[in-house]
């Protein structure tokens, strides 16, 4: 199977180094200034995979295919664009004119981009996963990750109409030969759409911290970040999206006594520390942007979001003093 990865970033190498090693013929796309030396000293990628019962940590030289031009006669049977969410405008034009026959994997964040893919690409071109199993972040031009071992890390996938089509399938296989957890999804829209929300107020709450470490030890910022999420969980509400469906946002919906004990457990895992360590580094204007999302979005549905906005203005006076 020939995947590009469409995307040299944390996600998408890691989860290409994985795909290559069950098999696959992997190639990455990357800018023209880069492809000299991608191909002459690969991409190092430092690894602590919590997969097994002990960690394993690897340093090693990951050498794919490299190219910097996608044309539409191309022989790749999927696309997985792993790129930052805020790059997706840019990107579309360009796969509507060179995907060619290859499916089209949506690795990232989304909130509010689905009618926008349908103007570049036709329905039965693409589909959405998650890399819910793999994160970290860049340091010496090297790319640190970690791939989570946790029972409720994995990789959804789906159609957005919740068909499960060859296509799915296929990579379903391919994916669970690489150890990545697939599940597939029958309402991989609700999936994307409620975890952006959740995605937003955590990671807001763990910039508002500092790190991973110093936010499961700050109760008053965890109830606030709680809170935060369930303000954008009420905003899917609006948006005819019910967050209970999934499983994993209920944590969220039950009292702050019981949920702050268990969040506190849950992100005191290494491999989410990890992984929300490097994203908030390596990230932020990401997850700035998903926080006005959210906000903008909350102006719009009719639902106040204060406690997503005084994470905002903890994380503006954050960034005030280390400027000084």
């Amino acid at each position: 199977m020939k995947i590009l990865i469409y995307g040299a970033g944390v996600v998408g190498c890691t989860y290409g180094w994985q795909l290559s090693k069950a098999g696959c013929d992997v190639a990455v796309l990357v800018r023209k200034e880069q492809k000299e030396l991608v191909q002459k000293d690969g991409i190092r990628i430092i690894c602590s995979d919590f997969r097994e019962k002990t960690r394993k940590d690897t340093d090693i030289i990951f050498k794919p295919t490299v190219i910097d031009e996608l044309s539409s006669n191309n022989d790749f049977e999927y696309i997985i664009v792993s790129t930052n969410k805020l790059q997706l405008s840019t990107i579309l034009p360009s796969l509507s004119k060179s995907a060619g026959k290859a499916n089209v994997v949506f690795f990232q964040n989304n909130w509010n981009v689905f009618t926008e893919i349908d103007k570049y690409l036709k329905p039965e071109q693409y589909f959405f996963a998650f890399p819910f199993m793999v994160g970290g972040g860049k340091e010496d031009k090297s790319i640190h990750c970690a791939i989570s071992g946790l029972k409720y890390s994995n990789t959804p996938l789906g159609e957005k109409d919740g068909r499960i089509t060859p296509q799915v399938e296929k990579l379903f296989i391919i994916l669970d030969k690489a150890n990545l957890k697939p599940v597939i999804s029958n309402q991989i829209l609700v999936w994307l759409i409620t975890h952006y929300a959740v995605a937003a107020g955590l990671s807001a709450g763990i910039m508002s911290a500092g790190s991973a470490s110093k936010f499961i030890e700050n109760t008053a910022i965890i109830k606030i970040t709680m809170k935060a999420i369930r303000e954008g969980l009420a905003i899917c509400k609006r948006m005819g999206i019910n967050p209970k469906t999934e499983k994993a946002n209920r944590l969220y919906l039950l009292p702050l006594f019981i949920s702050v004990p268990i969040a506190k457990k849950i992100y005191g895992n290494d491999a989410l520390q990890l992984m929300f360590d490097g994203h908030i580094n390596h990230s932020p204007v990401e997850i700035r942007q998903m926080i006005d999302d959210i906000i903008d979005s909350g102006i719009k549905y009719a639902v106040t979001t204060p406690n997503l906005a005084q994470l905002k203005s903890y994380i503006s006076s954050n960034q005030t003093n280390k400027s000084k």
